[in-house]
């Protein structure tokens, strides 16, 4: 595929720099060209909220890894990182395609996340993001289509895909103390069977499934 390509990528804890990172790879293996890494939360001046799941109602982030875990765990595609608004308005006008990968903040993307969608008109853009919560394709749709409202009404959203992401464990003490309070916790107790099934996400899986969409995408706009 001759498509020259942009990512950009909001990841407080993590989980989505360790997707961006395999996904490149992927992708430049099947003849992408990433002409330039855009770190939104060093672009971005205003504060962003934390990850987590912060409320018995189940607010979705995937909260900092711990243990050392971070976003260099994976080794990327060399490509030029920049964090100069200007620079960034320059680069991205000139791609095919961006790619803009988010944690998910509260059932949508970060306030850096959004700002970033907001400047893409007229700009062809793939999502994909990490949230706490899985197992749900029907769940990830609501999401990415919350997040795909931001883009600007000239903009081409030719996709998009999403994959559960590891949370930190302040989350599971936070549930473990809901279920101390109440032993009885049903909620408590389905919310720290998730928190042990999104340890082992994103995993090679995940990688896969995005990056089958994300080739999908590519391929239709190429024909």
């Amino acid at each position: 595929m001759n498509i020259t390509c942009s990512m950009a990528v909001s990841s407080k804890s993590g989980n989505t720099k360790l997707v961006a990172d395999a996904l490149r790879r992927e992708l430049s293996g099947a003849g992408v060209r990433f002409a330039t890494f855009i770190d939104l939360d060093d672009a971005d001046a205003d504060p962003v909220q934390s990850e987590g799941v912060e409320s018995a109602k189940g607010a979705e982030g995937d909260e900092a890894v711990e243990n050392g875990q971070s976003a260099n765990a994976a080794a990327s595609a060399p490509v030029e990182s920049t964090s100069s608004t200007s620079t960034i308005a320059t680069q991205a006008s000139e791609a095919d395609v961006i790619f803009v990968g988010f944690w998910c903040d509260k059932g949508s993307c970060s306030p850096a996340v959004q700002h970033f969608l907001q400047g893409l008109a007229g700009k062809r853009v793939f999502l994909f993001g990490t949230c706490g919560f899985g197992e749900s394709d029907e769940y990830f749709a609501q999401i990415l289509d919350r997040v795909r409202a931001y883009l600007p009404a000239d903009a081409q959203y030719i996709g998009g895909a999403m994959s559960q992401g590891k949370m930190g464990m302040g989350v599971k003490r936070r549930y473990e103390g809901m279920l101390e309070k109440d032993p009885e916790n049903a909620q408590a107790r389905m919310l720290i069977d998730n928190w042990n099934k999104a340890q082992s996400h994103p995993n090679e899986d995940d990688v896969s499934r995005i990056a089958a969409a994300a080739k999908e995408a590519l391929e239709v706009i190429s024909e």
